[in-house]
């Protein structure tokens, strides 16, 4: 069996398997870039998860394959290198819709474009292979280079309510969320 990679410009994105699990928890748990996401002192509505928390949020489907419409893990490589995962969440198959996380392994990986490419590239697949027509993200407003970054994917700033907002995409990681959308027509290619 071939094994599944979305190219783009400066990454690739392969597909998460169980044995990545750890190392993905740690980048987003235990390496420098987790003080900019989550954990005290700026972060501490969004704590720090424990390994089983993870493993009870990212469960097997995000690393199997199994059940595409429940979601899935990518690792975003390089110059051959694992510089971050990427991953989009449940779809929403009335509303065509999915929610994305992505996070880099390390401060040295962020601020070159690796996220931007990552975001474009699975959102350029998923609107091809599920017809995805939005997609959401939703970071704290204190991570405003993760915002820059989302808004140089092509993603637009939703201003909506904190009750419409959790009504609307469920409930939120931070006290400051912000909703950024990025909303594809049926000839949209991003």
């Amino acid at each position: 069996m071939v094994e599944m990679r979305i190219k783009g410009d400066q990454v690739i994105l392969r597909p998460a398997i169980e044995e990545d699990r750890r190392a993905v928890y740690e980048w987003m748990a235990e390496s420098d870039v987790t003080r900019s996401m989550m954990g005290p002192p700026h972060y501490s509505d969004n704590p720090i998860p424990t390994w089983e928390q993870f493993c009870s949020d990212y469960t097997s489907h995000y690393f199997d394959g199994i059940n595409p419409l429940l979601g899935k893990c990518f690792i975003i490589e390089a110059e051959a290198s694992p510089v971050g995962l990427i991953s989009y969440n449940d779809i929403d198959e009335r509303n065509r819709r999915t929610e994305l996380d992505i996070w880099m392994n390390r401060e040295s990986n962020c601020g070159r474009g690796f996220g931007p490419d990552a975001l474009k590239s699975l959102m350029k697949y998923l609107h091809r292979e599920l017809g995805i027509i939005e997609f959401v993200i939703r970071p704290s407003a204190r991570n405003t280079r993760a915002i820059l970054a989302y808004l140089k994917a092509g993603f637009e700033r939703l201003e909506i309510e904190p009750k419409q907002e959790v009504a609307e995409y469920g409930p939120r990681d931070y006290s400051d969320s912000v909703i950024l959308i990025k909303r594809m027509s049926t000839d949209d290619s991003i």
